[in-house]
Order: structure tokens, then C-alpha cells, then sequence
């Protein structure tokens, strides 16, 4: 993992954390999000309990350029942390 990666996954964790509770009976996820048209690429963490509506926040916005450091981040932060990640173009 390149130095850029692992700042971006630090950064990333630091901000996920304190809304990452552990709650029983609640899920949690990364979310990626590249849109095709416009140049940047945004993280979301999002948490649900079961039965009751997500709840999403914005954590970052990265530019495009740091696509691969970003991806590799959160692949990395799936793998360490087993967060489940879901990335859309």
C-alpha cells in the first residue's frame, strides 16, 4: 500500500469511527461513489438498525485523480476492519 492510501485510509477511519458504534442488530457500510460526469470521487459511511431507515453521512470528497489511492484505501479498510464497502460508478 502506497503512502497516499494509507494517509487516505487513516484519514477515512478517523472520521468513521465515532459513528461506527457497534451496535447490536445494526449494519454498517462505506460507501464510494464516482459519478461519471462530474470530476470527484465522495465517501458516505451509512448505518441502518434493523427495521428503522439508513441513516447516511458524508465523510470525503476526493478528486478524481486519487481514484486509485482511494480504492485502495477502502479495500484495505474492508480487509482490516471488515467493514462491508460498496462502490458505485
Amino acid at each position: 500500500m502506497s503512502e497516499e492510501s494509507n494517509r487516505i485510509a487513516r484519514d477515512i477511519y478517523k472520521l468513521v469511527e465515532p459513528l461506527w458504534k457497534k451496535q447490536r442488530n445494526t449494519l454498517y457500510e462505506l460507501r464510494v461513489v464516482m459519478p461519471k460526469f462530474q470530476h470527484g470521487i465522495n465517501v458516505f459511511f451509512e448505518w441502518n438498525k434493523l427495521g428503522k431507515s439508513t441513516t447516511s453521512r458524508a465523510i470525503k470528497s476526493y478528486k478524481a485523480i486519487e481514484k486509485d489511492e482511494v480504492l485502495e484505501a477502502v479495500e484495505f479498510l474492508k480487509k482490516e476492519y471488515n467493514l462491508t464497502v460498496k462502490i458505485y460508478d
